[in-house]
Parts: structure tokens; C-alpha cells; sequence
């Protein structure tokens, strides 16, 4: 997925159709924990830490306000806004790991009973982890300061922007996060652990395809080594 069908998406959304600035960061947030006693059917999740992202930039999470996601809760698969896309909605959202101390966003999102909900779940079991992807609006963004510099700077990497301060309104579950920053940039991280969870399940009959692929992931291609009177071949599984 490039920078502009994301940002075309994210222009569909009510909040952000005539916005001039926008911004996504995404990330593979670590699940701290699924909750589905009694009548939940909960996923906890760590998203948008300060570290340095794909895009050379930090996006600092004490800078962002949540209003306008509290406005419509509902978290969509890759930022697409239609029924079959809605995976949960947000039942909370909270400063991580306390309001003093505020390194990234904790939240927790009910998830729906449908196809991509269940999937969402199953993906997380099985990896530990979940791709999130945040759209903001940063009304504060530039080149760091030296402070920032020191305080965000991490070795072997090159910070080249910090957003100060933005709106959060949108969160999406998403396959490969990607990070497209204020300037339109976009860069696509490793999902390798979340793929694999992800065909794990379809192997095993839990998934079906069609589902996992909706959430961006596509199927591998398999192979098998063949012993043959030329010599031992590799061959795809169809």
C-alpha cells in the first residue's frame, strides 16, 4: 500500500476530510493482554511508543489528544470505513504506563464477534502482538532541537523530524504498519511474526484466506523439495 491510497483513505474519514495536515504512525504493539471472560471480548494493547520509526521520525506520545477518536470508537481493518472493515471499538484509552510517566498509549478495544474480529484475536494469540496504525493531525511538527535530539536519539539511527503535539482520531488494525509522515513519506515494516501467525491459522482451519487477506496478509507461496532423477528440486505447493 502506498503513501497516497493511505492518505485517500484517511481523507474519507468525517474528521479528517478537510484537514490540510495529515499523519500516520504505525507500530507493532505489543498485546498485553486478551480478555474474554464472562461477556468480553477484549484485546489490550500497547501502541505508539517515542522510538525512532520507519520514517526517521518521532511521533511523541504525550503530545497527542484523543477527543476525536472518543468521538466515533469504532477500529477499523487498514483504514477502511465500511462494515466488513470494522474489526472492535475502543472501550479505553489511557496514558502508558501512568499519566506521570507517559512513554506511549495503552488501549483497550472490544472486539466485534465478525470475521475480522476474530482474526484480529486469533493473530495475537498467536504472535503476541498486533499491527496498529494511528491517524493523527500534528499541529506541532519540525526538525528536532538539540534537546530533542538527545532526549529521542537512539544510535544507528537518524532523526530527521519530531511531532511536538497532534490530534489522534483514528486507530486501524492492520498487517504491516506503515508510517507516513507529515511530508507524505511512506515506509512498510517487517511483519514477519504476524504473517506467520497469520497462515498458521489458516493452515489449521481457524482462518479462512479470504479474511486474512482482507487484513493485508497474502498468501505465501509454499514449496516442497522433490527428490527427482536429475537431482533434488524445489517445486511450489499449489
Amino acid at each position: 500500500m502506498d503513501a497516497e491510497t493511505i492518505i485517500k483513505r484517511l481523507r474519507k474519514h468525517k474528521e479528517a476530510k478537510d484537514a490540510e495536515t495529515i499523519g500516520v504512525i504505525g507500530s507493532y504493539g505489543k498485546v498485553a493482554e486478551i480478555d474474554d471472560d464472562g461477556d468480553k471480548n477484549d484485546i489490550i494493547a500497547i501502541a505508539n511508543t517515542g522510538d525512532i520509526d520507519l520514517d526517521d521520525e518521532v511521533v511523541v506520545p504525550s503530545g497527542l489528544t484523543t477527543e476525536y477518536l472518543e468521538k466515533n470508537r469504532q477500529i477499523f481493518i487498514d483504514h477502511e470505513y465500511n462494515i466488513g472493515s470494522a474489526a472492535g471499538f475502543v472501550r479505553s484509552i489511557a496514558k502508558y504506563p501512568s499519566p506521570q510517566d507517559h512513554k506511549s498509549w495503552k488501549v483497550r478495544i472490544g472486539l466485534y464477534d465478525n470475521e475480522a474480529g476474530r482474526a484480529v484475536k486469533e493473530i495475537a494469540k498467536r504472535s503476541g502482538q498486533i499491527g496498529l496504525s494511528i491517524g493523527f493531525f500534528p499541529t506541532d511538527y519540525g526538525p528536532p532541537t538539540d534537546e530533542e535530539a538527545k532526549q529521542y536519539g537512539q544510535a544507528g539511527k537518524k532523526l530527521v523530524s519530531v511531532v511536538r503535539a497532534g490530534r489522534m482520531f483514528e486507530i486501524s488494525f492492520t498487517a504491516l504498519p506503515c508510517n507516513v509522515s507529515c511530508q507524505g513519506r511512506l515506509s512498510i515494516g517487517d511483519g514477519k511474526a504476524l504473517a506467520v501467525a497469520a497462515n498458521e491459522a489458516v493452515r489449521a482451519g481457524v482462518l479462512d484466506r479470504e479474511t486474512v487477506t482482507m487484513l493485508g496478509f497474502d498468501e505465501p507461496v509454499r514449496t516442497q523439495k522433490v527428490l527427482t532423477p536429475h537431482g533434488i528440486v524445489t517445486r511450489k505447493i499449489v
